[in-house]
């Protein structure tokens, strides 16, 4: 209980004490003590990486969990069917074919859903669970983006620009408003209180992220929690000795006190922008701002060493799928980088 205790003196009264080491502790554990004082807790999302799901899908299946939450609102899903999503995981039968298009009709293009739906099915066999009398929902936090009526990039980009004001509405509406809890299983960039990539200048709504947006709020008590994942970043000093899976909290140590770059090559090492007249403006380097890591998330979840994690592979069912497959790579084609396309080509063997 003591891992997430924060506490506060007031500059008039003390000096604050010098960063003392992160205590690692047992993450579920933890995740369940920062629902007793927060409204939301929000951990990353897989992104495909096989680690991070497994660890969640722990999580989901922990019993505990259950009593501290109400919600959990993933990120690659498409609210467009948010009914078909209810209904299946309240234990009623949904035919696949109606229910794989929450995971194949959202957004984000590049993604092949197959860990979202190993992740619902999961809250459906916990909400079964003898025993279980609290049942979780899950919350599509995707934009209910209509495929039938997207025809330009200009159409994709009206839907990609609700990515981050969609899904908070929704947490305001459908949790905070009902005096609901909710774990938010999202992107680490759609996380962070402040935006990097706008060298930390939220005056501009292209900065915003879901966490800014709902902090805007100051009654909404919220947790985030960042996983070490970037194999292109030093891992931290002391991490490499902790026991696998593990989370620290960040106030008041050493590596809260770290610039929140160092964490994530991809995103520290830029580029950042300035917004000018509409305009994303290029910053040069020695304009880039610094930030602590404590400033921008409360805790860091450590899964192993980084250059161990692995990227699960897909399906061969999928690739079999000739209506999924057309699908998919003509998305990509329009509307992901040529890197995409490559890619779940050369999984697939085209």
């Amino acid at each position: 209980m003591a891992l997430f205790a924060l506490t506060s003196v007031p500059a008039a009264l003390a000096q604050a004490p010098p960063p003392r080491p992160p205590a690692a502790g047992e993450p579920i554990a933890a995740i369940v003590e920062a629902f007793r004082t927060h409204d939301v807790v929000g951990v990353s999302d897989p992104h495909g990486n096989v680690q991070m799901q497994a660890w969640l899908l722990s999580l989901v299946r922990d019993p505990r969990l259950a009593a501290a939450v109400d919600d959990i609102v993933i990120e690659t899903a498409s609210a467009r069917y948010q009914d078909a999503i209810d209904r299946f995981v309240r234990g009623d039968d949904v035919p696949r074919d109606v229910l794989r298009k929450a995971w194949e009709e959202h957004t984000v293009v590049n993604s092949i859903g197959l860990q979202a739906e190993e992740f619902i099915r999961a809250v459906r066999a916990a909400n079964a669970s003898p025993g279980n009398g609290r049942k979780l929902r899950v919350i599509a936090g995707d934009p209910p983006i209509d495929w039938d009526n997207v025809a330009t990039r200009d159409d994709y980009r009206r839907w990609i620009e609700l990515r981050d004001t969609y899904p908070a509405d929704l947490i305001r509406r459908q949790v905070l408003d009902r005096g609901r809890r909710a774990l938010v299983i999202y992107g680490q960039g759609h996380l962070q209180r402040r935006q990097i990539v706008s060298n930390y200048d939220m005056s501009t709504w292209q900065a915003q992220t879901v966490i800014s947006l709902l902090a805007r709020d100051p009654a909404v008590r919220i947790f985030t929690v960042w996983t070490l994942m970037d194999r292109n970043a030093e891992l931290p000093e002391g991490v490499a000795s902790w026991p696998v899976p593990s989370v620290a909290a960040m106030r008041g140590t050493t590596l809260g006190a770290k610039d929140f770059a160092t964490y994530d090559r991809g995103l520290g090492d830029g580029p950042r922008f300035a917004v000018r007249n509409g305009q994303l403006i290029p910053l040069p380097r020695n304009e880039w701002q610094a930030m602590r890591m404590e400033d921008q998330f409360d805790a860091i979840l450590y899964l192993g060493p980084p250059s161990s994690l692995t990227n699960g592979e897909v399906a061969a069912a999928l690739c079999q799928d000739q209506r999924y497959m057309e699908n998919r790579l003509q998305r990509l084609a329009r509307f992901a980088p040529p890197v995409e396309l490559e890619n779940l080509k050369k999984a697939c063997g085209l």
